[in-house]
């Protein structure tokens, strides 16, 4: 099975921690999986030049993304994690949303790929679940992807030492929690 884990955090921190246990996870599952981090990639934002990737299909941008997109029609599922930003995902998640009304315009057929969703904050988890549903719902769903787990991890915007440590102290079933996505993820789902 083939992974893409997308990462929206703009720092090296708790997104990222839980994203890096669940690529040992999936590859002790022998699973092929890839992290992209966001942060690394050169995403413009979108133009809204409808005119131009309505009629086309593609955009014109010459940047990282259409690669990002090829990934994402190759893969078999996916991990979406970002930051809760205000109750979103963070901008450079949100540029990645963006950048993906391609896929939407073209009706490219998703509904195979099966996706795990994480939201990470230091807010109430009632908050977090906000920035959660505005991917599972408003952006996976509108691509017909298929959500089979998502979770919300409470965090700390300030650590000290390793943000996985921090991460357990606050949500002690975390690795449980993960383990479970990562299986019901791996599960191959009946022709």
């Amino acid at each position: 099975m083939k992974i893409l884990s997308i990462c929206g955090s703009p720092r090296a921190g708790n997104s990222e921690a839980i994203i890096r246990r669940l690529d040992e996870l999936l590859k002790a599952k022998g699973a092929e999986n890839e992290i992209i981090l966001l942060r690394k990639q050169n995403i413009q934002p979108c133009a809204g030049c409808v005119e131009y990737c309505n009629k086309r299909l593609k955009c014109w941008k010459k940047d990282d993304m259409p690669g990002l997109l090829d990934k994402m029609l190759e893969a078999d599922g996916y991990i979406f994690i970002s930051p809760n930003y205000f109750k979103m995902p963070s901008g450079l998640f949100k540029n990645f949303i963006d950048r993906c009304s391609v896929l939407y315009t073209a009706k490219v057929d998703l509904s195979k790929k099966r996706a795990v969703v994480i939201a990470t904050g230091a807010d109430e988890v009632k908050h977090i679940n906000v920035c959660l549903r505005n991917i599972t719902d408003n952006f996976c769903k509108a691509l017909g992807i298929k959500v089979v787990a998502a979770k919300s991890f409470r965090s700390k915007s300030e650590f000290e030492g390793d943000p996985a440590t921090s991460l357990k102290q606050l949500n002690p079933g975390l690795d449980k929690d993960l383990e479970r996505m990562v299986a019901v993820l791996m599960t191959r789902r009946k022709r």
